[in-house]
This record gives C-alpha cells, sequence and structure tokens, in this order.
C-alpha cells in the first residue's frame, strides 16, 4: 500500500452540531475511542450559542483526527453538506452529537462493506432514553439480513428507509450521484431526502443484524410542534420527486409517492391538534390522491390507512375528530 492510500481514512463521521453541550462529550468520547482507528472526524458547529464549540476545540487540540469547522447558523442540512464536501475517506457516516455509540461499530460496518464491495451498510440500533432504558429496534425481516441485495422498486426493504445514522456510505457514490441533504432552516426531515437518495443510488446494499448505535429520545429539542417547521416534510418529498427527474430515475417515483403517504400518517400521529388542521389543508389532495393510486395499483397501503382516507373523503371534521379522540385516549392510557 503506498503512502497516499495509507493516508486516505476508512471513515469520515461527520458530526453536525448545534447547542449540543448536554451531550456532547459523550458523543465524542465513543468516536474518538473506535476500535477502528483509521477515521477523521469532521465536526460542524453551525452557529452554537452554548459551550459547543468551546467543547469541540478542547477534544480537537488533543486529537489530530477532528477537524473542526464553524459556520454561521445555516441549519442541520447545511452542517452535514458542508461536512460532505470536507470528506476525504472511503466511507462517509454521519453521527447526531446527542446519540452515542459501541466502540466497535464502525470497524464492523467498514469490515462488512469492506468483505462484499457495498456502497451502504446498516445496522439496527437501540432507542434509548436517559434513565437508561433501550429499546432494540430491527431495519429488516430475518432473512434479509447478511447477505448483499440490489434495491429495486420491485424489492426493496421498507424498514431501512429510516436510521440515517446507522450506516456508513460510499463517498463515490454520494459525490457521483451529487448526493446532497436539502438547506431547510433547522433540523427537521432533511435526512429524509439523503436516506431516499442513498438508498435507491446504492448498487450493493448489506443489512446487519446487530445494534451499535444509541439513538436518544429524550432530547427536548424536538421539531414536529414547531409551526414554522410543519411542512418541512413536505418540502423533502419536493426535493426527492426533482431528483428523481433530474436523475432520471421515474421508476422509483410510486415508491417515492408511497413513502410521502406514510410519513404524513406518521406527522399527523405526533402532530399537536392546532398543528394537525393545518398540515391537512396542504396535504389533503395528495392524501386522496395517493387513495386513488393506490386502488389503482400503483402501491400498496394498510387497510386501516385505506380507512382512514375514505373518512377523510367523505369528511375532514370527522378525520380530524378521530385523530383528537386518538389523542385523549393515549394520555388516558399513559395516566392509567
Amino acid at each position: 500500500m503506498s503512502q497516499t492510500q495509507q493516508k486516505v481514512p476508512f471513515i469520515s463521521v461527520i458530526i453536525p452540531i448545534y447547542n449540543a453541550e448536554k451531550f456532547l462529550r459523550q458523543s465524542l468520547n465513543c468516536v474518538v475511542s473506535q476500535t477502528l482507528n483509521n477515521i477523521e472526524i469532521i465536526c460542524i458547529n453551525d452557529g452554537s450559542t452554548d459551550a459547543s464549540a468551546q467543547i469541540v476545540a478542547e477534544y480537537a487540540a488533543k486529537d489530530s483526527r477532528i477537524s473542526f469547522f464553524s459556520q454561521k447558523n445555516a441549519g442541520y442540512g447545511a452542517a452535514v453538506n458542508h461536512g460532505l464536501d470536507m470528506a476525504i475517506g472511503k466511507y462517509v457516516a454521519i453521527y447526531e452529537p446527542d446519540d452515542w455509540i459501541e466502540p466497535d461499530m464502525y470497524e464492523v460496518l467498514y469490515k462488512a462493506a469492506e468483505a462484499d464491495n457495498a456502497d451502504l451498510v446498516k445496522a439496527d440500533y437501540f432507542k434509548y432514553w436517559s434513565n437508561g432504558n433501550d429499546k432494540y429496534e430491527t431495519i429488516a425481516k430475518k432473512e434479509d439480513y447478511n447477505k448483499v441485495f440490489t434495491p429495486s422498486p420491485e424489492v426493496y426493504i421498507s424498514n431501512i428507509w429510516g436510521s440515517i445514522w446507522s450506516a456508513i456510505y460510499l463517498n463515490q457514490m454520494i459525490r457521483d450521484n451529487h448526493i446532497r441533504l436539502s438547506e431547510t432552516p433547522g433540523a427537521s426531515f432533511q435526512d429524509t431526502g439523503f436516506i431516499f437518495k442513498t438508498n435507491i443510488c446504492a448498487k450493493r446494499v448489506i443489512l446487519l443484524d446487530k445494534a451499535f448505535l444509541h439513538y436518544r429520545q429524550d432530547n427536548s429539542a424536538s421539531s414536529i410542534n414547531s409551526k414554522d417547521k410543519i411542512f418541512c416534510v413536505c418540502d423533502e418529498y419536493d426535493e426527492i420527486d426533482k431528483f428523481l427527474q433530474t436523475h432520471n430515475l421515474r421508476q422509483w417515483q410510486n415508491l417515492a409517492n408511497r413513502k410521502r403517504c406514510e410519513a404524513y400518517f406518521w406527522n399527523l400521529e405526533r402532530m399537536s391538534p392546532d398543528n394537525r388542521k393545518t398540515f391537512i389543508k396542504r396535504v389533503k389532495p395528495f392524501l386522496l390522491k395517493s387513495k386513488k393510486m393506490a386502488a389503482d395499483g400503483a402501491f400498496s397501503l394498510s387497510v386501516k390507512k385505506i380507512k382512514k382516507l375514505t373518512l377523510l373523503e367523505k369528511s375532514e371534521d370527522r378525520f380530524l375528530r378521530y385523530y383528537r379522540i386518538r389523542d385523549f385516549l393515549h394520555k388516558l392510557r399513559s395516566i392509567i
């Protein structure tokens, strides 16, 4: 191996940081202690107003693998894109500063990628709460793990559409396909487009039936109840549609429509009643269109979703009332 080759990191780990001082030391401790030593750690400070920049500077002074860049606050997508521009590793990983990872995560993912010349390797993960509770989350059926497959509109693994952070991605694939995150304000759904684009552009994918990443659930910085961000998921799927068109990948459009429909329902379940009423005004035309597309065989929807769409078709008020009752019952169960 040449001296130049030796200098190329196996993985570029991109950490977009905004006001993350509460959990940042734990996250950085995990990444600098990885058993895979030949990595570069790219920290992008997105205009933090807390002590995040000072903490990263402290770690960078002690570890030459850490590169530290600061920018004016431009949002999660812009911060990750900055990191992608800087990344020189063979593979790229995105690591959020409120999560934490097992010591061998990147070594296991890297070895799996190298063994089978993979464009994307993704693992299961844990949902994590600060009280010590972990919930193991699978990303595929048992028979879909630990083998190479090529995603297609006909053959895909539905659960791999989540978990941007429990994976590594071939850097050349990202560059060749001009894959970027949407640079919308804040941190709301910008990973949605990245996940979709990488999944459909990857030719060789491996899913691992082991979890390494602990995805924090009790960080109070949630975006779903921010009124100025409730339409970000709509914008993200508009960007996906544009990507499919400009890259001549229209064969994926039916799947994109299905994922958009599922994302809208997922958001409806998490929104406050006021935001839900505003949101449904915008997404109702697409939801009703998706019911017809499913009926025409473009994609499948669950019986439960079809029933909800039928209710929406008959009465928007009754549709919203269903969610208000659902919210009430959910709160009641949490009390009992």
